[in-house]
Formats: structure tokens, C-alpha cells, sequence
């Protein structure tokens, strides 16, 4: 058999190696498979001789040292390389099985692909056009007049003929050639990372830690965890297949992790690889709970932490640019002429009068307020059931805008241009739409939440938090909750009654339970609570706060709660010395307050509505995110009230919401979403809305064929 015969089951079975779809190289030098192949043909000076360019020549030596160790993975697990069952091949038989056994002996290093610059301008193998189906590797054959001093050392050929040589030649099919501009090293570093962080998954992650984490989220114990919730049924699926796979672990570490999305590979790294890699490794259950909340609050999620340079703007600027992206970052306010018809879940009829502007619209009568309590005794429902039975007989809905929902004030946000390209998670009708709650964040963060993120009891009888540092990280001082009791016992961080002092309590069950000193640029919070009813006096409980150290003070907010009633406090000016907040008096078991400072339930005006009253709800609908067939993160449903407006500049879009490929440059874009916001306009759609998957309530009126008051649950 010639070298040329012996080629085409080369060529024969590279074909095949394609068709599994992945190819990959081994760690194998070069070196050692040229010698390998050099040095098992049989015992002829032309053939051995390193100075022969018989079968030593540059061409095969050049294709060997750029494709020869690669293979491909078979049916059932095992490698095959360019060697591989190639039959009887003659005088290349013995090299051909040589080669083999060394290469499939190696392990697996990483994927194999060719660029298509390489492939135009710099191998020249031929000339090359992307249009094409497949691509040469390898030079073909060429030909060659050997000299006198050939002649004489190797007998075997003479100077008057003109010999035609082949070489080792394959052709690669298009799907293995990168047109990206990307170099070879760089694609193969992104498919070498998937698979190593797949794999550290795969070893270290229980499938009864994944179990665990599936339960939790399936019963709400974690805070935005159904967000998460197909990524670890997705990673559990592959476990399983991992466990009961017959190949190789590590060869399917690399086969699966070749295809599957790169979010899922990377599972481990992700917030609830975090989590679940926290238990594997032993963590108590409790503890990792309060990481994961710390980790999820909207305050922190995909916030960048230090500065960006020059080359990062530049490179997130050229790769907005080259994707032709940069027009959907210009943003604006959505507003109803944006929503598809199939989106709206409630629309108020209205009575489709021409309103006419008059100067009088601008007087407000007054309202009729009203305090929570009044609402204690509703009819309950749960947003599902109120969404399936409820609003669909509904022809008007009026909701309660109750003082502790300034973090549920929403507005949705929209590219400028409808026909930009996604930036978003979700594509088709929703392609580019957003949404911003008030501060400027992609969900609601409290008062509460964080101190029980800081492992604060929230569940008292009787709980005073404080919070401070929560606008632009700037406010360094030490403040302190302080409490004193009807017997002049005093509760604080000097006083003794703290948790992380031997836990001990005051005869009235009061603690100081959680303490800041230095907020290091993150919120700070501080709460003091009383856990058994039966234990405390009547009289009075005096709440303040106490600057003990100041650095760049910029105030504080409080919150006291009892009864389930939260009243809420904002200082906003420099803390001097001590500031009362206010007093609740025990009597007979029932408690009642007065305030010092001015309480958010006395009605306040937040978005052009003040608080503590009913407002018609003009549209429902859910957010973008799960709108047509989209199904991404956690379901929200926003209620849109009339009048309501967004006051300040609004965030154009959150990190968290943006395509996997743009996150890579997340500091970037979270600085650009921090400055480039939107001014507000008076058309808009912003009203309140509630993630489904936190607890909260919402307080309706709906009118249809009968009229009824509701509180509807999430």
C-alpha cells in the first residue's frame, strides 16, 4: 500500500471522528508521537534515517504536530484517534497501531477547533473561503528532484526522476472552524473552564445536597430561590448521569460539558453552586441560609465592588459595539401602548370620555385615609386563585397603597428603539423590557429582611431595628439601638444584654441581638427585640439612637414593630448625640406607641401618591420575564395605578436581568446602568409590584358583579 492509499483511511476515519459531533486533543506531545511514528517502520535506512525526507518531511511532520493528537469519543466511551481501526495498512500498519495505543493512552487536555484566520492566512493550506463547506488541513502532496548527494546516501532513488510525495491531508468540516476572530487559545479556554468547573461539580456536590436544595426552594425557604430553581434540577440530571455512566468520568466531564450551556457548567460557580458546595462541604444549614440571603438581597446581586479601568470600558464598549447592541442600552420609560393586548391580565375600562384639561386639575380633595388595622378581618386569597377566579370578572380594581410599600413602587423600562437587539434573559414580545422598583433596584430589600440576614430574631413580641449607611455607602458611624424598660433597665450595646455576650437577657426578655460598629461601606443594622409577652411589665419601652461615633453622618432608619403593625422611621440629616424615635406603652398586654419622630404611616406622598389610600389599579400584568413563552426567574405581578409616576432619574436596566455574554463585562455595565438613567416622563407605567415568591400582601377592591374587599396574598 502507498502513502497516498494509506491517507484516504486516514481521510476515512477522520470523516468519522467528525460525525460524533466533538473533538478534543490529548496531552501528547508532538515530539513523541513523530518519534513514535518514525521509529516503528520496519528496519529500512530510508525510512529511519532522521536526515530521510522519505517519510521524515516537513509536511507530515507540520500536520503531526497540529492535528495528530486528536480524537474523538465513540459510542461506548472510548477514544479514537486518527489511527484508529484503519485495517490492514500494509508497511503502515505497525506505526498506524503505534501511534494508537499512545495517543488513546493519553487523557483528554481540551476541545479541538481551527479558526478560519488561521486557516486564510496563515497555514495556506488553500485558499479559503467562509462560504465553504469543509476545510483542507494539510498540504496534498508536491514534488521533488532529489540531488546527487541523496543519491549516494540512500541508493534507493536517482536524480533524473521527478517524484511526486504525498503528505497526511484531511478535510474539516465547517462546524469545527471558528469564524469569530477569537484565537484558538481563547476557545479552547472557555471550553477547558466549562469543563473543569462542571467537573469539580460533578465530584464534589452530592446528589442528596442537590435533593436538599430542591426541597428548599419547592417550600420558600429560600429568598428568590425558584430563580434557581431549573439550574439545579438541570444539574441534578446530570449528576445522576454521571453516577450511573459507564464511560470514564472524567471523558464524560468533557463530553457533556462540550454542549451544555455554559451557565449550567459553570452550576458551581454560580450563588447557588455557592450554596449548595457550602453544605457538601459540612456547613450547618442555618448558616448558609443567612449567606444566601446576604448573597441574593438586591442591594448587593451583581453589583460591581471596585473600580474599572480604561480597558475594561473600552472592551465591554468594543463588544457592545461589535454585536451591535449599543442602541438597546438607550432606554426609556414603557408606557401601555408598549404592552401587547395577550400581556394584559386587567385593564380598566375607563368610561372612554376625551378628559379636558382644566386648572382645577390640580387641586386634590381630600382623602380618606385609612390605618391598617381596619383591614384585619378580610376575606384572604392567594395570587394564583385571585388570578384565575377573581380579576377575570372584574371590571374595575382599586388598591391600597399602605405605607410600608414604598419598596413596591415599580415602573417598567423599555429600549428607545423596539426593534434594538436583546440585551435581556428573555427574548421574543419581551425582548428588552425591564423593570426598576424604587431605589433603583430590580427587587425589594427591607429593614427586616436584613436583620434577620444578619441574624437578627425578627419574630419578637416587641422589636426596635435600626439601619443606616443604605445610600451610597459613604455614612462610617457608629451608631447604637438603645431601649430602655418600665424598671430604668437599659438595653444597648454597653449594657451587658447582648447576644454575643453569653446571650443574656434582661428579666423582660429584652436583647440587644445584633451590633455594628463599622459599616465598611455596606448597610448597617442593629435590633433589639423582646421574645415572651408574659414575661414583660406594663409600662413604657423608650427607643432611641445614639450617635457614639460619627464619620460623615447622613442618618438613619428605624423601624419598630409589634402586633404584626410595622411603623417605620427616616432621619435624614447628620445624628447628633441621641434621637428619640418613640415610646410603646404595655397595658394589660396591649400595646400602643407614640411617636418622636415623624412616623411613615401618618401618610406620606411617594411617587405622586400619598399613602394610606385606595388608587385605581389601570393595568395588570406580569413582568416581561414571563411574558409569552418566557418563563425566566422569578414571576412578578405588578399592579399599575393611575397617577402614579416614578420621581428621579430611573435605572435603565440591572445586571441581573442582562445576557450571559454581556455579565462578562458586569462592572461595566453596572456602572453604566448607575449613570446613564432615565429622566421621568409623564407617560409611564409604574404602580406597585410583588415577587410570587416572597411573602407579602396587597389590599383590593374589586367591582364586577358584586362588589368585594380582599387581601390578596404572595
Amino acid at each position: 500500500m502507498n502513502f497516498k492509499q494509506f491517507n484516504k483511511q486516514i481521510q476515512k476515519q477522520f470523516a468519522k471522528m467528525c460525525a460524533t459531533e466533538m473533538l478534543f486533543r490529548v496531552d501528547l506531545s508532538w515530539d513523541e508521537l513523530w518519534d513514535t511514528y518514525l521509529l516503528s517502520f520496519e528496519d529500512e535506512k530510508v525510512f529511519r534515517d532522521p536526515e530521510s525526507s522519505t517519510h521524515n518531511c516537513n509536511s507530515c511532520k507540520s500536520f503531526m504536530r497540529r492535528y495528530g493528537n486528536i480524537v474523538a469519543v465513540d459510542s461506548k466511551g472510548n477514544l479514537m484517534s486518527l489511527f484508529s481501526d484503519l485495517g490492514d495498512v500494509g508497511e503502515y500498519s505497525a506505526p498506524s497501531i503505534a501511534c494508537d495505543n499512545l495517543i488513546r493512552s493519553a487523557q483528554i487536555s481540551g476541545v479541538f477547533f481551527e479558526t478560519y484566520h488561521m486557516l486564510d492566512k496563515k497555514l495556506n493550506y488553500e485558499s479559503c473561503k467562509k462560504s465553504q463547506k469543509s476545510f483542507k488541513l494539510g498540504i496534498e502532496s508536491n514534488l521533488k528532484k532529489y540531488t546527487q548527494e541523496e543519491v549516494d546516501k540512500f541508493g534507493v532513488v536517482n536524480t533524473k526522476k521527478i517524484y511526486e510525495f504525498n503528505h497526511f491531508c484531511v478535510q474539516l468540516p465547517k462546524k469545527y472552524v471558528d469564524f469569530s476572530g477569537n484565537s484558538k487559545e481563547q476557545i479552547e479556554a472557555v471550553y477547558r473552564d466549562k469543563y473543569a468547573v462542571f467537573k469539580r461539580a460533578m465530584e464534589e456536590i452530592p446528589l442528596d445536597t442537590l435533593d436538599l436544595v430542591i426541597d428548599l426552594i419547592k417550600q420558600g425557604a429560600l429568598l428568590d430561590g425558584n430563580t434557581h430553581l431549573h439550574a439545579m434540577q438541570e444539574i441534578r440530571k446530570y449528576k445522576q448521569a454521571y453516577e450511573a455512566s459507564p464511560f470514564n468520568k472524567d471523558i464524560f466531564c468533557w463530553l457533556t460539558s462540550y454542549h451544555i450551556d455554559e451557565r449550567v457548567a459553570k452550576f458551581k460557580n454560580t450563588l447557588i453552586g455557592v450554596f449548595c458546595t457550602e453544605l457538601a462541604e459540612g456547613e450547618e444549614l442555618n448558616k448558609a441560609c443567612l449567606n444566601w440571603n446576604k448573597r441574593v438581597d438586591p442591594a448587593n446581586y451583581h453589583k460591581a465592588k471596585s473600580p474599572i479601568s480604561q480597558r475594561q470600558i473600552e472592551e465591554a464598549k468594543k463588544f457592545i459595539q461589535e454585536n451591535g447592541l449599543e442602541e438597546a442600552f438607550n432606554r426609556r420609560l414603557a408606557n401601555i401602548d408598549d404592552i401587547k393586548a395577550s400581556e394584559i391580565l386587567h385593564m380598566s375600562g375607563g368610561d372612554g370620555k376625551i378628559k379636558e384639561v382644566s386648572i382645577f386639575d390640580n387641586l386634590k380633595a381630600t382623602s380618606t385615609r385609612h390605618k391598617r388595622s381596619e383591614f384585619n378581618k378580610l376575606n384572604e386569597v392567594y395570587i394564583d386563585q385571585f388570578m384565575a377566579d377573581v380579576l377575570p370578572s372584574c371590571t374595575s380594581i382599586e388598591a391600597y397603597l399602605d405605607h410600608r410599600m414604598e419598596g413596591n413602587l415599580v415602573t417598567l423600562t423599555t429600549a428607545v428603539n423596539a426593534d434594538s437587539k436583546q440585551i435581556t434573559k428573555w427574548g421574543n414580545i419581551a425582548k428588552n423590557y425591564s423593570w426598576t422598583f424604587n431605589g433603583n433596584l430590580a427587587g425589594k430589600s427591607m429593614l427586616k429582611q436584613a436583620v434577620k440576614d444578619a441574624g437578627g430574631n425578627v419574630d419578637g413580641v416587641l422589636n426596635f431595628r435600626l439601619a443606616w449607611n443604605d445610600q451610597n455607602g459613604l455614612d462610617g458611624s457608629d451608631l447604637d439601638a438603645w431601649a430602655e424598660e418600665p424598671n430604668r433597665t437599659k438595653i444597648g450595646y454597653s449594657s451587658g444584654f447582648r447576644k454575643d455576650q453569653n446571650n443574656k437577657r434582661t428579666s423582660f426578655s429584652g436583647q440587644l441581638d445584633v451590633d455594628n460598629t463599622n459599616p465598611k461601606g455596606k448597610l448597617a443594622v442593629e435590633n433589639i427585640t423582646w421574645t415572651k409577652l408574659e414575661k414583660m411589665r406594663d409600662g413604657v419601652y423608650r427607643l432611641w439612637v445614639n450617635q457614639y461615633k460619627a464619620r460623615n453622618s447622613q442618618g438613619f432608619k428605624a423601624e419598630i414593630e409589634f402586633n404584626g403593625e410595622i411603623y417605620s422611621y427616616a432621619y435624614e440629616q447628620p445624628v447628633i448625640g441621641n434621637v428619640k424615635v418613640a415610646d410603646v406603652t404595655l397595658k394589660n398586654g396591649v400595646f400602643s406607641i407614640k411617636h418622636h419622630l415623624p412616623e411613615k404611616g401618618q401618610s406620606k406622598e411617594v411617587w405622586g401618591l400619598e399613602t394610606n389610600n385606595f388608587y385605581k389599579v389601570n393595568l395588570v400584568c406580569k413582568s416581561p420575564n414571563h411574558w409569552g413563552d418566557n418563563e425566566v426567574g422569578n414571576l412578578h405581578y405588578f399592579f399599575m395605578l393611575e397617577n402614579c409616576k416614578a420621581s428621579g432619574k430611573i435605572r435603565g436596566f440591572h445586571n441581573e436581568n442582562l445576557l450571559p455574554e454581556i455579565l462578562k463585562h458586569k462592572k461595566v455595565m453596572e456602572v453604566l446602568g448607575g449613570t446613564n438613567m432615565i429622566e421621568p416622563t409623564d407617560k409611564q407605567l409604574s404602580g406597585v409590584g410583588f415577587n410570587a415568591t416572597v411573602r407579602d400582601e396587597l389590599i383590593v377592591k374589586c367591582s364586577g358583579n358584586f362588589k368585594r374587599m380582599l387581601k390578596v396574598k404572595f
